[in-house]
């Protein structure tokens, strides 16, 4: 099985197992890189906390249930149903976080063009810049 497959089944299984109540209906997966799953898992953390903090003495926040999670134009997005206000403005924190962070590593980056919109550091920006090049090098020629 290949490394990085390995690493975002681990990091699947470890989001399940930490909030059965987010994930508990099927759900798209994480289809983003590995340098916004610590923003992803702090988002959870953050959502799931508070709706067992305001619901202690009875439900007054809906549970929040992740539908899908995504790379769109380069930014993130966190599609759930539930919550209220204050989980709204959690998601577009993260979101907007996400929109600064490499989505290879998560040191800051840029949106970055090329073919597909994506938010990447200088680094990593090279390397699909070069892979791109290499893909394409015979279309250059005359």
């Amino acid at each position: 099985m290949n490394r990085d497959m390995e690493k975002y089944d681990e990091f699947e299984q470890r989001m399940k197992e930490r909030f059965p109540n987010l994930f508990s209906q099927p759900y798209g997966g994480f289809a983003v890189g590995p340098g916004w799953w610590p923003i992803i898992e702090s988002l959870c953390g953050n959502i799931q906390h508070y709706i067992t903090w305001k619901n202690k003495e009875s439900e007054v926040v809906t549970q929040v249930v992740v539908a899908q999670i995504k790379e769109k134009f380069g930014g993130l997005r966190f599609y759930y149903s539930g919550g209220d206000d204050t989980i709204d403005g959690m998601v577009r924190m993260a979101e907007s976080w996400a929109s600064n962070a490499c989505e290879e590593c998560g040191v800051p980056g840029k949106s970055r063009t090329g073919g597909w919109i994506k938010t990447l550091c200088d680094e990593h920006d090279a390397e699909r810049q070069a892979r791109y090049k290499e893909r394409f090098k015979n279309y250059d020629q005359p």
